[in-house]
């Protein structure tokens, strides 16, 4: 079952704030906020640690991220839908991604964030291919999300040949979300 981000209560004619009920509430939201004990602000970073083809012209392909740094709240698998964090608590989210792609000086190249299989507004940069590195980008995005709603890191290429991804520490595909408010 999804949790949801404490709530503090508030004083109603005949409801009494006690020094417990206080004491409980402020404890259970300063943990949210500061990440203490199991109850911390929702947050994961995943990456795909090899390469992955992308054929030419195929858009939107899901990138795989088959390792995880952090996934606090268990939204990604990295077995099923390994593209795919799934939301598991509602709220506004600043989400980001980055990938590079093979060199090649032919076509263009997008690099996206993906909201239950579409575009997020914002969150996609796209430019012509390189001869001589690497086409890298860094895409970023703030949605609203609900439970359940999940984001992809997606990628196109248009180079009449397929090019891979790299897999290196500093250019691999990495997807990261961090819950800011509800």
């Amino acid at each position: 079952m999804p949790r949801t981000v404490p709530v503090p209560v508030t004083e109603v004619p005949g409801n009494f704030i006690t020094s417990a009920l206080w004491t409980a509430q402020v404890t259970a939201l300063m943990n949210f906020l500061t990440g203490s004990s199991s109850n911390g602000v929702p947050r994961f970073k995943g990456y795909a640690s090899s390469s992955q083809t992308l054929t030419t012209g195929t858009v939107d392909t899901p990138l795989t991220l088959d390792t995880e740094d952090y996934d606090s709240d268990n939204g990604h698998s990295t077995t099923v839908n390994t593209s795919r964090y799934t939301v598991q608590v509602a709220g506004t989210y600043v989400i980001m991604g980055t990938a590079a792609i093979a060199t090649s000086a032919t076509g263009n190249r997008k690099l996206g964030i993906n909201i239950n299989g579409s575009n997020a507004r914002g969150g996609v940069a796209q430019g012509a291919g390189l001869s001589t590195n690497s086409w890298c980008a860094c895409v970023s995005t703030v949605q609203a999300l609900n439970v359940g709603d999940y984001i992809e890191l997606v990628a196109w290429q248009s180079s009449g040949g397929n090019l891979t991804t790299s897999a290196t520490a500093g250019f691999g595909p990495v997807l990261m979300c961090q819950w800011i408010s509800g």
